[in-house]
């Protein structure tokens, strides 16, 4: 590696702040409240927000009871 660059983004500090504001944001809940969290949270990622939506989905048709049980 280059001694002489210089680094512009810490990832590891990034990191370490993105992870330090979500612990902060859900410090606290219970397992219900959490739940509810990250199923009304809006991820910035189109890609994050329908894997969860459909991460969501799958959870709600396991809790639906099946037809003919």
């Amino acid at each position: 590696m280059n001694e002489n660059s210089s680094k512009t983004f810490d990832c590891v500090k990034s990191m370490r702040q993105a992870r330090d504001k979500l612990s902060a944001e859900v410090e606290g809940m219970s397992h219900d409240q959490l739940v509810e969290w990250f199923r009304n949270h809006q991820y910035s990622d189109p890609v994050h927000q329908r894997l969860a939506e459909r991460a969501a989905q799958k959870a709600d048709a396991a809790d639906r009871p099946a037809a003919g049980r």
